[in-house]
């Protein structure tokens, strides 16, 4: 049917029942009216006003109503039921219960009356011009022709965003590696989650060791409160813990922004004794920028739990924010006010050039340190924080992780500058077991090269010799002969004054040979 030659402030329902073609009976009914041709079908309400709707074809949806529900005649025409203010309105049902009882001894039934909302056409008119732009941009998004399309894309999306967790194998690896996660506790200051990252060497964040603004770490690196870090603590009923203490002495300690300008917030940890479990550094991964992600660790202090949930893309942050406000004014404060408080983090998550990994956990306070895996298992990032604001119960409106490679890249700098040989030792023999983690090694040799200063010579042949005792040293020899050839600035570098350790180690490991450096950039036989 069509609706034509609309009359000013008439509704839907009114212009039906004028009509004269409809039976009484379809009034007493429920029924909706959908547009035949829209994309996405599009339903009219009955106290729509019929001036915007003239020359459109609809479908009338008849469905029957509640046996419990009294019929309603349809208005006449000419009618004072219904006002013509509340023809801008729409009906809301609301409850109401007697006291009074049946014959039968029942309690009644609610009792349902009409609750006026102002202005409603209004409103939906102005919605409906908003979903058909946001139908559009979706459209686009995801190259769909039709809002059908788009909806299988979304559903689909959604249900492949975690099933990778629902897989028998996933599940039971991720369990496996869970063993490397433990409880922190600070004493007196604050609890958290780490990770065994090689070694005896525990991963968490630095301010953990943060109260009322003071840090519990001096600028020797040692550590003013007792640390423990609890394993399998997994059994409401803590059997089988495992607590470790940690040595005062901390290995690595970085807070604020690094020389890249990117978020860093970690401690490195040494354990008193030495743990069983694996480190999870061979495990490393680069972070994806899409895709399901799941997080272990200690919530509030309790047994360990798992929470798989999707990274929220970055150019879709700003939504995410957004979906969590105009609920009610006093949600928006709380929001807010939780904004104001971490301002510079919400700041640095709005940044068109953030590295960091967003997404909605249930996880919150004491979950700060755990490990981030991916679908496949790796480990991408560290959980560091959120906006946290309270309404009956702790919530949030949307959680961050620092990229793991990030977190290792300062670290590894960290120690080079202190020539710590030690543990760049034991960290390159780890990581090398690892596929990602050992192209990370690879990648941190040609920093070294490229960043070349004498003091820098005992990190580089720490961590060269650790790698002639793998397996596969000789493909990254290859590989980093080839880099160093088709690099002319790391050949000049070997000419200059002051660089002869560099070019004595270029000579001695067979990376370039002595004609090389005269500029022949014929690469050497072994």
């Amino acid at each position: 049917m069509k609706m034509t030659e609309p009359n000013d402030r008439m509704t839907v329902e009114t212009a039906l029942t004028r009509d004269g073609r409809f039976h009484d009976n379809v009034f007493i009914q429920t029924f909706t009216l959908v547009e035949s041709e829209s994309d996405p079908p599009r339903c009219v309400e009955m106290n729509v006003l019929v001036d915007c709707l003239d020359k459109q074809t609809f479908k009338m949806i008849l469905e029957e109503r509640n046996a419990t529900q009294a019929p309603t005649a349809p208005p006449q025409a000419g009618s004072n039921l219904q006002k013509e203010d509340e023809t801008n309105s729409i009906q809301l049902p609301m409850s109401n219960t007697s006291t009074e009882t049946s014959a039968a001894g029942e309690p009644p039934k609610k009792q349902k009356y009409p609750v006026t909302v102002t202005d409603s056409a209004e409103i939906l008119k102005i919605l409906r011009h908003q979903f058909a732009d946001l139908v559009k941009q979706m459209k686009k998004r995801y190259k769909k022709k039709k809002y059908s399309g788009v909806l299988s894309h979304l559903s689909g999306e959604f249900g492949k965003s975690t099933e990778g967790f629902s897989e028998v194998y996933t599940v039971k690896k991720l369990m496996e590696l869970s063993d490397s996660v433990c409880m922190i506790d600070v004493k007196g200051v604050k609890q958290g989650t780490g990770f065994l990252l090689f070694d005896h060497y525990i991963l968490t964040n630095a301010h953990l060791f943060k109260k009322d603004g003071i840090f519990y770490v001096n600028e020797y690196g040692h550590i003013s409160a007792k640390v423990t870090a609890t394993f399998n603590k997994e059994n409401p009923s803590e059997s089988n813990l495992k607590e470790i203490d940690v040595k005062p002495e901390i290995i690595d300690f970085q807070w604020g922004f690094d020389a890249y300008n990117r978020h860093v917030d970690f401690a490195v940890l040494e354990l008193q004794d030495v743990d069983t479990s694996t480190g999870l550094l061979c495990r490393s991964s680069p972070d994806p920028k899409t895709g399901g992600v799941c997080l272990i660790g200690h919530p509030g202090g309790g047994v360990k739990r798992t929470d798989p949930t999707t990274i929220i893309e970055r150019e879709r942050r700003g939504e995410a924010f957004q979906r969590e406000t105009g609920k009610n004014d006093r949600m928006d404060m709380l929001i807010n006010t939780s904004i104001e408080e971490n301002k510079v983090n919400y700041d640095m998550l709005m940044k068109p050039d953030s590295t960091e990994v967003t997404y909605d956990t249930c996880l919150f306070h004491g979950a700060s340190g755990s490990p981030v895996f991916d679908e496949s298992c790796q480990v991408i990032a560290m959980h560091t924080g959120g906006f946290p604001y309270k309404d009956e119960g702790v919530k949030s409106v949307i959680e961050y992780a620092i990229p793991l490679f990030t977190i290792l890249e300062n670290f590894l700098i960290e120690m080079m500058n202190r020539n710590n040989v030690e543990i760049l030792t034991k960290f390159t023999r780890e990581a090398l077991t690892g596929l990602h983690s050992r192209d990370f090694i690879y990648n941190f040799i040609r920093h070294l090269v490229t960043e070349w200063k004498p003091s820098f010579s005992a990190a580089l042949t720490a961590v060269w010799e650790t790698v002639k005792e793998n397996e596969n040293h000789l493909r990254m020899k290859e590989n980093l002969r080839t880099w160093i050839i088709s690099k002319k600035e790391v050949l000049e570098k070997i000419q200059i004054a002051g660089n002869e350790a560099l070019k004595e180690f270029m000579l001695e490991n067979i990376l370039v040979k002595l004609s090389q450096t005269d500029d022949d950039d014929e690469p050497m036989d072994e």
